[in-house]
């Protein structure tokens, strides 16, 4: 009996090291490659902007990173996993913060080729890559919190009025 006590505990001990040296999340990661760069719009560093690398995998989880005032960012997979799934990514980068509750906010002003419309793709490789972007000012900016204004139509207006 004394033996089968014995067993019993050091499998007990065995699985709470396990769990101590390997964590109980089942997330699983796939390959990563570690990115990092500079984003530019005109040549002058982009601050506080959000970039977000999509890969084209269906499903698969998306990255995010953050400028800091001189455009560098580093992006991060998940909570304590830097970088970003190895393949080919559609990438955002947008600058907009809602005001939220009695907040500070600020408007887009990145083009929408570069975030609502991006154009903009990555391909992340295996290793430290170094991903830069400069982008070009001018085109339409699309705000995330308003409507699309509509063109005014000509004509009588619901009270007959012109």
């Amino acid at each position: 009996m004394g033996g089968s006590r014995a067993w019993a505990v050091s499998l007990f001990c065995g699985g709470l090291l396990g769990l101590v040296l390997f964590g109980c999340n089942s997330e699983k990661i796939p390959g990563l490659g570690q990115v990092t760069g500079v984003v530019t719009m005109d040549g002058k560093p982009v601050p506080e902007a959000t970039l977000v690398f999509t890969p084209a995998e269906a499903g698969a989880t998306a990255s995010f990173g953050q400028t800091d005032g001189t455009g560098k960012y580093e992006l991060y997979y998940s909570r304590g996993h830097k970088g970003a799934k190895v393949g080919e990514h559609s990438v955002t980068i947008n600058n907009f913060r809602d005001t939220g509750e009695g907040g500070q906010g600020s408007k887009e002003t990145i083009p929408a080729k570069y975030n609502a419309k991006t154009e903009l793709k990555a391909t992340v490789k295996r290793g430290a890559n170094k991903i830069d972007f400069d982008l070009k000012g001018g085109g339409e900016i699309l705000q995330p919190n308003e409507e699309p204004s509509s063109p005014k139509k000509k004509g009588r207006s619901a009270t007959g009025c012109m």
